[in-house]
């Protein structure tokens, strides 16, 4: 039977299709939502004008994370990713649909894990994120997992292992699907008469998730680049999860909880602990995706940060779970009390309500990042006054700035928050010390690009707290500051940002001469380069 074979099916996918679209209408309206989809955008740019990855730039995504990105990037604007956007969440839940229906046989519970995963992605704001590309390889692996176990067909379990392993390659965090469904099949092989069918599986999953890794691996070893391949993609994120900073954990873990599994999801999360206290039950299936979706608290754990678009990776377990109370509900709705139906139709409705509402709201009131004021003044006198081949190099932690002024980076770094410690500028202390948590090697590397590139601006964004950034002083990197007061000169203070523009290469003795100079300026830039700007360049 096909999607839309008959009238039902028609009208819940024509009603999913509309609420996707509803749901997600503020992120075409209001630019970027979030500094992430920027990033995203800016490397995706950078690879399509020939930018080697984790060479030339560089994050601690997986190359999958950028590579998705590539629509945007090849057009320099966020709209082509919100058009994928409506497509990746409407695709994801009629994976769901189809994982739902297969395990449970039941069409009804089928759409309802559909309308689920729409409803299970009400902890964001309607951005374009990493979780959201994962999740669709993520359900693709569940609906594989499910139909192997019903129709013992191992080549779905290859099949499974494969989408894992694309979806890892995307977020390392969906490598939990491995942990969550080869446990399930372990604990299946307990049984004699399941114990080949079910090792077989598990080897053909751990196999299938890890080809696609050996693939990429392979293809950066040919490049000559698999060693920053893999201290970026794994190193760095070892460090990343190991470290907490600033305010304690702990409140923004409750502050999360609270917003996203008690407000957002609660109903949905409720239905799934039910199906959850049947697990021990001779169900694989069952087993498989309460363990996922148990084991998926480690990875939004990691690291004490608790964002909000963390807890999009419970979606396509939590939906699927959830299918079989929410197709129950249904049946019986018109059995139901009136004050029970109205608690209900709340519980589904208020979440969809107030993060749109609340997507809307920010927007009129100018608040998310492509709209902060200083960036954006920033980023006009950039367009203004640079050509559209200048490289900037930018201190601090907000790369609309790139997107805004349409300029790419001349570093291989899109953000500096690696030179502190990697953390975010937001969780900071007041009083915070950059320089007990700098990094040296990121410091080093800063230099030789800076010295290489010779980007036509450096540009400081402590001086206007852009993102926090007054918590990380280009005081706190003396070798960094001496360099930029060697090579530049300030010219402009847009937005409060101190812009500084490449001195023309001279000998020795006169840069020394310059250094001298300028070194002067350095305790109050800002008023040095209000001085400057009367003889800014254009």
């Amino acid at each position: 039977m096909t999607l839309l074979s008959r009238p039902g099916d028609r009208r819940a996918f024509a009603a999913l299709s509309a609420l996707v679209l509803a749901t997600r209408l503020p992120g075409f309206a209001f630019g970027l939502l979030n500094i992430d989809e920027c990033d995203f955008t800016i490397l995706a740019r950078a690879i399509a004008s020939g930018a080697r990855l984790y060479v030339d730039v560089a994050d601690i995504k997986p190359p999958l994370a950028y590579l998705a990105f590539l629509p945007s990037g090849l057009a320099y604007a966020i709209w082509p990713m919100r058009l994928a956007g409506v497509l990746l969440v409407l695709a994801t839940a009629l994976l769901a649909r189809a994982a739902a229906r297969a395990w449970t046989g039941d069409d009804r519970a089928g759409w309802c894990a559909a309308f689920a995963a729409v409803l299970a992605g009400m902890v964001e704001l309607p951005s374009v994120s990493a979780e959201l590309v994962m999740n669709l390889p993520a359900a693709a692996a569940l609906l594989l997992f499910v139909r192997a176990r019903r129709e013992g067909r191992p080549g779905l379990d290859l099949a499974a292992g494969l989408c894992v392993g694309a979806a890892s390659l995307v977020k390392h965090q969906a490598a939990v699907l491995d942990l969550g469904l080869g446990l399930a099949l372990l604990w299946e092989a307990r049984d004699p008469r399941a114990r080949r069918g079910a090792l077989r599986g598990f080897g053909l999953l751990a196999l299938g998730s890890a080809l696609p890794w050996l693939a990429t691996s392979a293809w950066f070893a040919a490049q000559g680049r698999f060693a920053p391949f893999y201290d970026w993609v794994f190193a760095r994120n070892f460090l990343y999860v190991s470290r907490l900073a600033g305010d304690a954990a702990l409140p923004r873990f409750a502050a999360s909880f609270a917003e996203c599994v008690l407000g957002a999801t609660g109903l949905l999360w409720a239905l799934a602990a039910l199906e959850t206290r049947r697990a021990l039950a001779p169900d694989p299936i069952r087993r498989g995706l309460a363990l996922t979706l148990l084991l998926t608290w480690l990875p939004v754990s990691a690291g004490g940060r608790f964002y909000e678009h963390y807890f999009l990776q419970f979606a396509p377990p939590l939906a699927i779970l959830a299918a079989p109370g929410l197709a129950a509900i249904t049946r019986a709705w018109g059995g139901l009390g009136r004050f029970r139906r109205a608690g209900l139709a709340a519980l589904l409705a208020l979440p969809v309500l107030g993060t749109t509402g609340y997507a809307v709201a920010r927007g009129l009131l100018r608040d998310y990042p492509g709209q902060e004021p200083r960036a954006n003044a920033l980023a006009a006198w950039l367009r203004e006054n640079t050509a559209p081949t200048d490289r900037l190099f930018v201190w601090g932690h907000f790369s609309p700035i790139y997107y805004l002024s349409q300029r790419l980076p001349g570093t291989r770094y899109l953000t500096c928050s690696v030179h502190e410690g990697n953390f975010d500028p937001g969780h900071l202390p007041d009083g915070f010390d950059a320089a007990a948590h700098r990094s040296e090697r990121d410091v080093r590397a800063t230099l030789e690009d800076l010295e290489a590139n010779r980007p036509a601006l450096f540009v400081d964004t402590g001086p206007a707290d852009i993102h926090h950034w007054s918590r990380v002083p280009l005081a706190a990197f003396p070798d960094l500051r001496d360099y930029l007061l060697a090579h530049y000169a300030p010219v402009a203070t847009p937005g409060g940002a101190v812009v500084y523009r490449r001195l023309p290469e001279r000998g020795p003795e006169a840069q020394e001469k310059s250094a001298r100079t300028t070194s002067t300026e350095a305790a109050n830039p800002a008023r040095s380069a209000s001085s400057a700007a009367g003889s800014a360049w254009r």
